[in-house]
């Protein structure tokens, strides 16, 4: 007869095999960024985060997220000598992005808030239908000068068409677009997976927010486009969606 304690080392046992031998799952990816596109796991970001304390950085391929500063759930008006245009935000951060091979650092502000109904942001202005959480970033580029994305989600799938985002420097613009599926799943998930980023018709990146994260970029992009869109991705990497708690 087995005695107690085997059985229970060998369920243990059992059970650890069954944690392990499951995969991480996969944001589903246009076919583009499986075939053009160079993947970037994202190195040092847990999968569940804390708004307390100090957050450490994290990386993605060249790309260092460096000092990331927060302020939580604390009204933060932003006046003369700041690039964000939100009179008051619910969740503010900023960071820095720097490019280890070109070894230049970019600083990054982002400022969240709820509720919005009309905004005005990477030169473009909305009156958007319904209330709706909205989050914009700023930051420069040496080369292309300042950019700025917009982004206001009304929150869930079932209202994704009514989703509005954008990167702009007054001169070039990129949409953004909310993805919802797991790559070999067919039912979408009630919140967003991450983003894709488009121009022309023609998907220039893409990030996963959830788990671990990961980006795709696509490899002809010139550098300084590449750490535009780093700056982006790494600014939905770190923005934790307010919710109904926060308001």
């Amino acid at each position: 007869m087995i005695c107690f304690r085997t059985l229970v080392l060998s369920v243990a046992a059992s059970a650890l095999v069954g944690v392990t031998s499951c995969s991480v799952p996969q944001l589903r990816v246009s076919e583009a960024m499986t075939q053009e596109a160079t993947v970037l796991p994202v190195v040092g970001r847990p999968a569940f985060r804390l708004s307390l304390g100090q957050e450490k950085g994290f990386g993605f391929g060249a790309y260092k997220l460096e000092d990331p500063q927060r302020g939580w759930t604390r009204k933060a008006t932003y006046g003369e000598g700041s690039p964000l245009q939100v009179a008051e935000g619910l969740q503010k951060y900023s960071f820095g992005v720097r490019d280890t091979l070109r070894q230049q650092t970019w600083w990054v502000q982002a400022a969240a808030r709820l509720n919005a109904t009309t905004v005005q942001a990477a030169g473009w202005s909305v009156d958007l239908d319904r209330q709706r959480e909205f989050l914009q970033v700023a930051f420069r580029s040496p080369e292309s000068g300042e950019w700025r994305m917009a982004l206001a989600d009304p929150g869930n799938y079932l209202e994704r068409k009514d989703f509005v985002g954008k990167i702009s420097n007054g001169t070039q613009e990129i949409e953004v677009f909310p993805l919802y599926k797991w790559e070999g799943k067919s039912l979408p998930s009630g919140t967003v997976l991450g983003y894709e980023f488009s121009r022309g018709g023609h998907v220039l990146a893409t990030v996963q927010t959830v788990n671990s994260g990961k980006v795709w970029m696509k490899n002809t992009l010139s550098p300084d486009l590449r750490q535009v869109l780093a700056s982006a991705c790494g600014a939905l990497l770190l923005y934790n969606q307010l919710g109904q708690d926060n308001q």
